[in-house]
């Protein structure tokens, strides 16, 4: 049975945390191999230990482990002088999980290994690292879930949109390489403030995923269950496929100089009973200070839950990295903002000359403030480098300017440029006949890869 037939069964019960685990091992300095404070070198030294801990949630009840990987990809990994063994590290953790799940499985109850990814060191919309290096990155640790078996991935602790893409691209790729076809999940995390890291809400997640044709959506990390609630709820409402929630074991407190999580396996057990007969989620789990007793719990209480029925809307959208909005206006029309652009205002020029990008990321505020519903956004000028200039004015606008961006230029690779610093769902203008069908087929991809809308 693959996941994708568990899926349509009913309820799956993921693992808990790994990290609460692993310090319980209290591991040694020779087992840390130097390297303290890298959970995913353990992989390397105490395999069989690591075994141990998806053997402990398994024997609990879960349905689905995942692998001891959730810092493996080559940016976290550098940091620990084991950028040349990511491969190594992720086969072989995807291995370990895949042994333990294999002895477990049985034809009523199959077990699943998902190849953990999470959000690395370094983020692209901070600035921190750039689309391609992030890409390559989780690109060389999918490689390596994949040849060690992993079912599904799940792409978790998510805090900024353009990483999101970034990993759900690395997979495409090396599926495509691998000629295998694996559901993917994404697991946001939204901060106490009610937003992603970066500040994106979850309209703008929603708006964003929806055309990248994720499997899974939800949440994780950050909070436990009843701070997730409201967005538990509008995730149900508006995502089309499965929920998934995996929630810390309430808001870590410092308690006495230590870290602990406060909530109780029974308070646990009862948020996320409500969160399937209430909303519909259909896949559940534990993220930090849960413990195999969690998962134990939760285990006995599922066979007495019903699910509730799910009717998604979905609504066509636009996502600057903010914030979402709808494509079909009420009153229409959608309002587009022109003056960002070097064929539609003189002043907008005069800045681009003088490479005044305050001014330009101005000039873009103020249309947001005059009520438009989209920027418009045009560097193309005789003699000037439009790759470059249309990096520094989307790097700038995505992060300052609550409109999505319609990317206007007749340049695929300045068109490319824009789509790898938009966080949220631009839309590219414009797509036509006029230069032959095989540039429009070049930008229908682009806008298929990247989930951009299209004029």
């Amino acid at each position: 049975m693959t996941f994708y037939d568990r899926l349509k069964k009913g309820l799956i019960l993921f693992d808990g945390a790994m990290g609460t685990q692993i310090h319980n091992l209290n591991p040694t300095d020779a087992e840390w191999d130097g390297r303290n404070g890298c959970p995913e070198v353990l992989n390397l030294t105490i395999p069989d230990k690591i075994q141990k801990i998806h053997e402990r949630y398994l024997t609990a009840g879960a349905d689905v482990v995942e692998t001891n990987t959730f810092g493996g990809n080559k940016i976290v990994l550098e940091d620990f002088d084991l950028h040349d063994r990511v491969l190594e590290i992720n086969r072989i953790a995807a291995q370990t999980a895949r042994r333990a799940a294999d002895a477990f499985s049985t034809p009523q109850k199959p077990r699943f290994v998902a190849g953990s990814i999470g959000p690395g060191s370094k983020l692209i919309t901070l600035g921190q690292t750039d689309f391609d290096t992030m890409h390559a990155s989780y690109a060389m640790q999918v490689r390596g879930l994949i040849e060690g078996g992993v079912d599904l991935f799940i792409i978790e602790t998510c805090q900024d949109l353009l990483q999101v893409k970034a990993a759900l691209l690395a997979i495409e790729d090396e599926m495509e390489r691998a000629g295998v076809k694996l559901p993917r999940i994404v697991s946001l995390t939204i901060e106490t403030t009610g937003t992603m890291l970066v500040g994106s809400d979850i309209s703008a997640a929603l708006a964003t995923l929806e055309p990248l044709d994720v499997d899974v959506l939800g949440m994780n990390c950050a909070t436990g269950p009843e701070q997730m609630r409201p967005f538990i709820k509008q995730i149900c409402q508006s995502f089309s496929g499965p929920v998934i929630v995996q929630p810390n074991a309430g808001l870590p407190q410092n308690v006495n100089g230590v870290m602990v999580y406060t909530l109780t396996v029974q308070e646990y057990v009862d948020v996320m009973s409500g969160f399937i007969e209430e909303y519909g989620v259909q896949i559940i789990g534990g993220c930090c200070g849960t413990t195999p007793d969690f998962i134990k719990a939760m285990a006995a209480k599922l066979p007495t839950l019903r699910q509730a029925e799910r009717r998604p809307t979905h609504k066509p959208q636009l996502a600057s990295l903010f914030s979402a909005v709808d494509i079909e206006q009420d009153p229409a029309p959608f309002f587009v903002g022109e003056r960002s652009n070097t064929n539609g205002s003189k002043k907008f020029r005069q800045y681009l000359l003088a490479e005044d990008w305050d001014g330009i990321v101005a000039m873009s505020k103020q249309q947001e403030l005059t009520g438009a519903h989209g920027l418009d956004l045009c560097v193309a000028y005789t003699g000037r480098d439009e790759t470059r200039d249309m990096r520094e004015a989307v790097s700038r606008i995505n992060k300052q300017v609550d409109l999505p961006v319609f990317i206007d230029s007749t340049d695929l690779d300045v068109i490319e440029t824009a789509l790898k610093l938009i966080g949220g769902r631009p839309v590219i203008n414009s797509i036509n006949l006029e230069d032959g069908e095989e540039r429009a087929h070049k930008i229908c991809r682009l806008a298929k890869r990247f989930g951009a809308a299209l004029i």
